[in-house]
């Protein structure tokens, strides 16, 4: 938290955020817009049945609350759009008014130093004089005393000449004092000048801020609640109308309300003749809380009948048992193998179906977490044991280009040796182990920005926190939850990490491709009790990546002499004990034959054997340890990366400065 008090605040004079206004402004325009839509329907279906289609006092009674209706629709579009004007309105001035604190409080500070520096200058230069006016006395004392006298052999009489420089010099001390004043001066004036527009600022926000709830209230007036009462009875009561009653918004409350609302058969209707719905849920799921909650609070025929209903709805829910995901999913994925017109990609991922399937032991179970089959890229995951019930329960993502379409068979096949890796080092234990594959994946070219990651990082918290849900005492006891991430899923995890509710057992990230400091600035952000990291010394390409896409990379052992690193994690050893481990000499976490251990200069694919996530690499050894909470069995040292990553970034920001400094080169 920043210390406002340069400024006489004792906390943000400008609190908010701006991107959450922004998403507000985006959600109640869409809302308008939909409004809109209802009130253009039912002007449409209001044409069709009045008279002479529908005559008599029914007929009229009825048209006339249609009428009504398309009243309140076009009054709720009206005020849903005044709200989202008004947001982006809120948006800019806040924008504006933290930018304007911001650079009060730096200047603030700056003033602040400069006013310490030279009060005690002042009073040091008043002491100097202080001495040289002594001295400049005591000459003159002296010369006074033996005018007429000759002075006694011990006794030295200055001359005119030493008096001269006594004084010259008791001279410029004042005059170093009279100038370290001003500059007092002018400071004090400063951080005045700074106080008074972190007020403005202040004020300003104020003002903005009671503009917009003034105008959310105004809004307010005209409350949807009745409207869509009223849209469910006519839904009800006209055939033409089974189509209006629409997802109302698309916020996870919302969706979850439609399920509780809607009845079954509307309820399948509506995703039939809407297949972007599921879409919405995926993207904006219930509070896994909440799902929870209402998903055992039915009896199991019901559920078995929403399975059946929705089931590309239902085995995409977090907060839903896992067994009932597996089943509803298993629908869904019945189902695509019939579709004849499926995409190039949806090919290709259900080519690789077939051994992501395949258990890591024989008897443990294989449960399709999620199947967002139709998406683009189709997204999904797949567990290894049985994760309602498994202790303990591990969640591993890739990277660049492992993603469904290009990675399921080597990060399936990754996760499956994790799984075993972690029963090698835990026999008692029955582990589960996710391969998750619900973000877009970036390519060698979107990988240099973080637009994937900051997608794929709220569904993935959802997904995190609906498995902590489960597992604390809907379904079944405690089980320690972890994070494996491989490359670029290391930036996706570690941004997810800081919105998750629920705090992780561990965070290992391998072979990183760096942390988007702008979203986590600190790895303390993360909530996970234990942060690990690995990157073996042949793996060229992730320091490489981290720096062309200005990422922090958490292993300052590997990070290139300008880039950024960013310390607060264990390091785990890649490179092999010398004796069992084998080292990693590539990137990509499967190794392939017939490929040599120095490749490229991003030296991607590692030699056959020697992935991160190959059996019997220290790697993957190290990563079942901390994942298992055996750390007595960690191979090799572990230790805390932030002294040498504060130490590197120090020689970087020197290099950086003598670069600047260097001609042709900066100012």
């Amino acid at each position: 938290m920043r210390d406002w008090s340069p400024v006489n605040f004792g906390d943000d004079p400008t609190p908010g955020d701006v991107d959450a206004v922004a998403a507000l402004m985006d959600d109640v325009r869409a809302r308008g817009e939909w409004f809109q839509s209802i009130a253009g329907l039912v002007l449409d279906v209001r044409g069709r049945v009045e008279a002479p289609t529908w005559s008599g006092l029914a007929g009229q009674a009825f048209c006339s609350r249609l009428g009504g209706l398309q009243v309140a629709a076009e009054k709720a579009a009206t005020r849903n759009r005044e709200v989202g004007a008004a947001a982006q309105t809120w948006a800019e001035a806040m924008f504006s008014a933290q930018f304007d604190a911001d650079r009060a409080l730096h200047s603030a500070e700056e003033a602040q130093k400069e006013i310490a520096a030279a009060e005690a200058s002042i009073q040091a230069l008043s002491g100097s004089y202080d001495q040289a006016l002594a001295a400049v006395t005591g000459m003159t004392d002296l010369i006074a005393a033996y005018t007429n006298t000759p002075p006694p052999p011990s006794t030295r009489v200055p001359t005119l000449v030493e008096v001269a420089a006594a004084k010259q010099r008791a001279h410029e001390i004042q005059a170093d004092r009279d100038q370290v004043t001003r500059r007092l001066e002018d400071a004090r004036q400063r951080l005045e000048q700074a106080r008074a527009e972190a007020q403005s600022a202040h004020d300003e926000f104020t003002r903005a801020e009671t503009r917009f709830v003034t105008a959310i209230e105004h809004a307010a007036e005209a409350s949807p609640d009745s409207l869509f009462g009223d849209l469910q009875e006519f839904t009800t009561a006209v055939e033409t109308l089974t189509t209006i009653e629409k997802v109302t918004g698309t916020s996870g409350t919302t969706l979850l309300s439609l399920l509780t609302r809607l009845p079954l058969d509307q309820l399948k209707a509506l995703l039939a003749g809407d297949p972007d719905l599921a879409r919405q849920f995926w993207d904006n799921p219930p509070t896994p809380e909440r799902v929870a909650g209402w998903w055992l609070s039915l009896n199991p025929d019901r559920r078995a009948a929403f399975i059946e209903a929705a089931p590309e709805i239902i085995g995409n829910l977090p907060g839903v048992p896992y067994k009932d995901r597996n089943t509803a999913n298993l629908i869904s994925y019945e189902a695509a193998k019939r579709d004849p017109d499926l995409s190039d990609a949806q090919r290709k991922v259900m080519a690789a179906m077939g051994k992501a399937l395949i258990p890591p032991a024989d008897g443990v179970p294989v449960q399709l977490v999620a199947f967002n089959f139709f998406a683009e890229p189709p997204m999904l995951a797949v567990g290894y044991g049985d994760l309602d019930t498994c202790w303990p329960t591990t969640w591993s993502v890739g990277g660049m280009d492992f993603g469904a379409k290009d990675g399921l068979d080597d990060w399936s096949r990754a996760s499956r040796n994790l799984w075993r890796a972690q029963k090698q080092i835990d026999t008692s234990a029955s582990p589960g182990v996710v391969a998750c594959f619900e973000y877009d994946n970036p390519d060698p070219v979107g990988v240099n920005v973080s637009d994937s990651a900051k997608k794929g990082a709220a569904r993935f918290a959802a997904e995190l926190d609906g498995n902590a849900e489960l597992r604390d005492g809907f379904v079944s006891g405690y089980s320690p939850i972890s994070v494996t991430a491989h490359s670029y899923g290391t930036t996706m995890a570690s941004i997810a990490l800081t919105q998750v509710r629920a705090k992780i057992d561990s965070f290992v990230m391998v072979g990183s491709a760096g942390i988007d400091t702008s979203l986590v600035s600190s790895l303390s952000e993360v909530r996970a009790a234990h942060v690990y990291t690995t990157a073996a010394s042949p793996d060229q390409l992730a320091p490489i990546g981290a720096a062309v896409s200005g990422r922090a990379n958490p292993n300052p052992g590997v990070t290139l002499p300008l880039a950024q690193s960013i310390g607060g994690a264990q390091a785990l050893s890649a490179d092999g004990d010398g004796k069992d481990l084998q080292r990693v000499d590539g990137h990509n976490p499967i190794g392939k034959p017939g490929h040599s251990p120095i490749g490229w200069i991003g030296n991607a694919e590692p030699s056959e054997g020697h992935g991160y996530y190959d059996v019997g690499t220290q790697s993957l050894w190290n990563m079942a340890a901390v994942t298992t909470g055996r750390v007595d069995k960690v191979s090799g040292a572990l230790t805390d990366t932030s002294e040498q990553s504060s130490e590197h970034n120090r020689w970087a920001h020197w290099d950086l400065e003598q670069l600047s400094r260097s001609p042709g080169l900066g100012r």
